[in-house]
Order: structure tokens, then C-alpha cells, then sequence
């Protein structure tokens, strides 16, 4: 018999967007209907021979040389985060984002997952007759995403 996995609902993670003050506050933007988290790694090979066995098929192996990531959200664009959105793209400063998932955590009293990291923010919004505006929303990572486990708040 199989052991059935554990899953996450699509309402289980959300973005949280910082304000850059002091203390920080951070604020959930509404409206998405689909979020992405991308981690990235640039690599070197090289090809190591076997010593004894000179005309044995060479083994890359490989090396991290840089790492990098990215987060993606879509959905429609909802009024009460435009503002929120033009303040963090129009700025060229990267922003603190928290992105979050429920239940997602390991240990006693940290049940949750948080991705932590600093963000340049790209805004795009389109929409054609007969739909609602839809926004995608780009992060693209400013140094390391740093992965805990906590307890969210509620």
C-alpha cells in the first residue's frame, strides 16, 4: 500500500512585500492566482582523468560557481495592491520580500516554511475585451534567499 504525500495548497503560500521602515512592516498583496520560486546555479565542469586507467572515459565534475534566484506571481490586478506595486518597481532599490508557505516548516513549533531575501521588482499588466486587467508580478533575487522554518503568525 502506497503512503499518500503530504501537499500544499495553493492558498497554504503568499508573498509578503516589506516597506523598508523600522521597525519593518510587510504587506500581503491580493489577487494572485499563481506564484513560482526559481533557484538558480551557474556551473563549471571539468574533466578529471582516472590515474591508473589513462584511456578509461573521462568524468566531468562539476562546480558552483554562482547562485541566483527568481519568484514570479500572476493573477488579476486588484486595486488594493497597485499602489504597492508601483512603489516597489518604480523604485530602484531592492525591497525585502518574505514568501511563505504553511505547514511547509520542520521542528517542534516551527511548522512553517519562510524564503526570506532582498528583490529588484518588475511590474507587468495586460488585459484584452471582455477580461480583467491580470498583473504578473517579477522578483528578481539581490543576493542570498535564506530558507527557515517558523511559525507564521496568523
Amino acid at each position: 500500500m502506497m503512503a499518500r504525500p503530504q501537499t500544499y495548497s495553493y492558498g497554504k503560500g503568499r508573498l509578503m512585500i516589506g516597506d523598508g521602515a523600522t521597525p519593518e512592516v510587510f504587506v500581503a498583496p491580493c489577487g494572485f492566482t499563481q506564484a513560482s520560486l526559481t533557484i538558480d546555479k551557474s556551473t563549471n565542469s571539468t574533466a578529471v582523468p582516472d590515474c591508473n586507467d589513462p584511456d578509461a572515459a573521462i568524468w566531468d565534475e562539476t562546480g558552483v560557481t554562482t547562485m541566483s534566484w527568481s519568484m514570479q506571481f500572476q493573477g488579476v490586478l486588484a486595486k488594493e495592491s497597485l499602489e504597492l506595486y508601483e512603489k516597489v518597481t518604480f523604485s530602484s532599490a531592492p525591497v525585502n520580500i518574505r514568501f511563505e508557505i504553511v505547514g511547509a516548516g520542520t521542528g517542534a513549533g516551527t511548522p512553517d516554511k519562510r524564503y526570506a531575501g532582498s528583490a529588484h521588482v518588475k511590474m507587468q499588466f495586460q488585459a484584452q475585451r471582455g477580461e480583467l486587467f491580470q498583473v504578473t508580478i517579477d522578483l528578481q533575487g539581490n543576493g542570498e534567499l535564506v530558507p527557515s522554518s517558523i511559525q507564521i503568525a496568523p
